[in-house]
């Protein structure tokens, strides 16, 4: 299952939010079993739906936090239709435009940020089956049944647009290039730091918050299960695949799985044949004693495969049976490579003990851009290292960081941003409040969600 990055945050806000209606469950359950009758007393008492409730709600922090884990997360633009693409296209029998954001499946989305803006469609849907792949200027068409007709209507249209994500938009911080990230005052302080070999300021590359090292482990368990599952289509013998037998003499003979007219029955198997049908459930460890007729300028020959399985290589399988965001399975190597040696070098800071701003903060941030204002809570780190998103962190490596660093309640800030208004870089301002330097407090998105359960 592949996720986009508005799919991750509204997954991870549901996990925080069943969390805690779970644990106010416990509580109340707890009180209920205090209330039981004492001897001598009749009292009836059925918490037969509360706690029904309390399971549904269980079996879906379950469902969520396995798909964290089951999933890919893919964050990029492309130039055709594909999963997180924000697609705007015409129907025939419109006047206007409607925009559409497609995903692979609905979980997480099904009620969330629901809008005319995104129109959240599934793949698997009849318009979502019919845009996949498609690029600007295709055309698509569709039958529907509708109820109380014999005869299926038919659905058409263009595709008119494919909306590249903007540097506003909802994002895997480390999606970006690093050198669009970093400010400018970060690039001197960078160059000062290799002059004088600052080693401190090198060191904080390792310096992490606990989220942050929290979503490593989930990275790391990610990447491992996608390694398991990639492993298992691994060891399946297909068309490409080479596999290497070992008679009883310790002759080695390898043959390639191939689908084509002129086969070579030395070197190579027909995929259109018995022997192949009866090697698809071989693994390595297996004998095969099988034997293939074919012609050759019209006189029949005889081949035989004789031997045990002690390899299948499939490093020539052009790509996997399922869709995946992953190149191969060495590129999931590589990248728990990276993960492993950030976890394992990693050095877990903790927030300032005074009430500023710096690594580890969480604070609420209001920003005025194009006369608009924005609202967000975030979490100050000095960098993205797996996959925080633009709407939950802030590095200080970056132009914001930069100017809300070592600030106090309610100072206010400005900073530069590129105006869609002005289509110019212009400066904005913003202020800060709500700092909380507290490690073991969640963060809250919203920061009207967080000041009311503060007043609680």
């Amino acid at each position: 299952m592949i996720l986009i990055p508005e799919q991750v945050k509204a997954l991870r806000d549901k996990i925080i939010e069943l969390e805690e209606e779970i644990n106010d469950y416990i509580e109340y359950l707890k009180n209920c079993e205090k209330s039981c009758p004492d001897d001598g007393f009749v009292k009836y008492c059925d918490n037969s739906l509360e706690e029904r409730d309390y399971e549904i709600k269980r079996a879906k922090l379950k469902e969520y936090k396995e798909a964290l884990i089951k999933s890919e997360f893919l964050d990029q633009d492309s130039l055709v239709v594909d999963y997180g693409s924000k697609v705007v296209i015409k129907y025939d029998d419109e006047d206007y435009e409607e925009t559409y954001t497609l995903l692979e499946t609905s979980i997480g989305l099904e009620s969330y940020l629901i809008n005319r803006d995104n129109g959240y469609i599934s793949v698997k849907s009849l318009l979502g089956e019919n845009i996949k792949d498609k690029k600007i200027g295709d055309t698509f068409s569709y039958e529907v049944a509708v109820k109380g007709k014999k005869n299926k209507i038919t659905i058409s249209g263009r595709i008119i647009d494919i909306i590249k994500k903007t540097n506003k938009d909802l994002h895997f911080i480390m999606s970006r290039p690093k050198a669009n990230r970093i400010s400018k005052k970060n690039e001197i302080v960078r160059k000062d730091a290799y002059k004088n070999n600052d080693i401190k300021e090198f060191s904080k590359v390792y310096e992490i918050t606990l989220s942050q090292y929290n979503l490593l482990k989930e990275e790391k368990e990610r990447l491992t299960e996608a390694l398991l599952r990639l492993k298992k289509d691994d060891d399946k013998i297909s068309i490409g695949s080479i596999i290497t037998l070992k008679d009883k003499k310790d002759n080695i003979n390898k043959y390639t799985i191939v689908d084509k007219d002129d086969i070579d029955y030395s070197k190579e198997i027909d995929a259109n044949t018995i022997t192949f049908s009866r090697l698809i459930s071989k693994k390595k460890g297996d004998y095969i004693d099988d034997v293939t007729h074919y012609y050759v300028n019209g006189k029949s020959k005889v081949q035989k495969y004789f031997g045990e399985i002690i390899d299948i290589d499939n490093s020539n399988v052009i790509t996997l049976e399922k869709e995946t965001t992953y190149l191969n399975i060495w590129a999931i190597y590589s990248r728990l490579g990276i993960v492993n040696r950030l976890l394992k070098n990693a050095k877990v800071v903790m927030p300032p003990c005074d009430d500023t701003i710096g690594v580890g903060s969480k604070v609420s941030i209001m920003t005025f851009e194009d006369g608009k204002v924005q609202n967000r809570r975030v979490e100050v780190i000095n960098q993205a290292v797996s996959s925080e998103l633009n709407s939950d962190y802030v590095e200080i490596i970056s132009p914001l960081g930069q100017e809300i660093v070592s600030l106090s309640n309610n100072q206010r800030f400005t900073y530069n941003y590129y105006s869609n208004l002005m289509k110019r870089v212009v400066q904005g301002e913003g202020i800060v409040y709500d700092i909380c330097n507290n490690t073991l407090e969640k963060l809250i998105s919203n920061p009207l969600t967080y000041q009311k359960r503060k007043r609680g």
